[in-house]
């Protein structure tokens, strides 16, 4: 079902979420969604939306995964230990990863993308379900806040952007900017092979798109209302960095210093783009920042407070 938003990035789409079904898992309940999103993945279909609850809670987080295949069962930490905190825990499973993988592919795989229209879509997929996540749990009538987790910081950005149910936003070891994610982090080397091998795109040609003309496209926005085609190339109509100035929330980052994924100067760029930031950086790299998971939960719990 689409909105009034015919060609507005995200918008486009209803966020009204409908439950199908729940069950129990172990300390909490797994909540069964429609996604609003058309996917021609029947796999991808449905969201699928753990829940922790804490007694007397202050307020829900809903906590947005990195991409790849083994991450969650480290990640579901967060989620799951939020109630310590008197905050409820939620966790969405991003689409095209785990119970939502199409058949054929790996978890995750389909974020590989060299395409940057069907990569849109799959961002928009991903917006999409947290803003049916967020809308089903404001019903919950505690104030709603959204982390976001590497990969997951992206969307949980954009999102943040286009809600005004978050109250706040928590991000770890993720960036912004294309131009230095794709050809400066060691995870999007396939990405780059691609690129060799088709020839759509290059360094040089990427660096003059996002350091002459995505700052003229900027100047074009005055919301986060994203046009469809309204931009010279179609990842800066989902790239964090585009949404981060919309975003009036308080945002707490924490930045991993030897991070080989997420790019330093990705991190930085995002964190000044954002009107009411702070940033701190762990002595770590991206992979072994949960090492911090509890320092980084314990400040995330206090910054929520309200």
């Amino acid at each position: 079902m689409e909105s009034e938003h015919k060609d507005i990035f995200a918008l486009r789409f209803t966020r009204s979420p409908l439950v199908l079904g729940e069950r129990r898992i172990d300390g909490g309940t797994e909540l069964i969604l429609k996604s609003n999103f058309p996917s021609k993945y029947p796999e991808n279909n449905n969201i699928f939306m753990e829940f922790y609850s804490a007694s007397q809670a202050k307020g829900t987080v809903l906590f947005i995964h990195g991409t790849g295949q083994k991450n969650l069962k480290y990640l579901r930490w967060f989620a799951k230990h939020f109630p310590d905190f008197s905050l409820n825990g939620a966790l969405m499973v991003l689409p095209y990863h785990f119970s939502r993988t199409p058949t054929g592919y790996r978890s995750g795989e389909l974020f590989m993308e060299t395409e940057s229209d069907k990569l849109r879509d799959r961002f928009e997929n991903a917006v999409v379900d947290a803003l049916t996540c967020i809308e089903y749990l404001k019903d919950i009538k505690t104030p709603v806040f959204l982390m976001g987790y590497s990969f997951g910081g992206f969307i949980a950005t954009i999102t943040a952007a286009l809600s005004k149910e978050v109250k706040k936003l928590s991000l770890v070891v993720t960036g912004g900017n294309f131009y230095h994610i794709t050809w400066k982090s060691f995870a999007t080397k396939v990405l780059r092979i691609k690129y060799e091998e088709d020839g759509s795109c290059d360094v040089e040609k990427c660096w003059k798109y996002h350091y002459e003309d995505y700052p003229k496209f900027m100047k074009t926005l005055d919301s986060p209302r994203v046009k469809l085609s309204s931009a010279p190339i179609s990842c800066f109509e989902y790239d964090p960095l585009t949404f981060a100035p919309f975003v009036k929330q308080s945002v707490l980052m924490f930045g991993a210093l030897f991070d080989i994924f997420i790019p330093r100067k990705s991190t930085l760029e995002l964190y000044k783009a954002f009107p009411n930031g702070e940033l701190h950086w762990l002595p770590t790299g991206h992979l072994t920042s949960i090492i911090y998971k509890y320092s980084i939960l314990k400040k995330t719990a206090r910054f929520f407070e309200i």
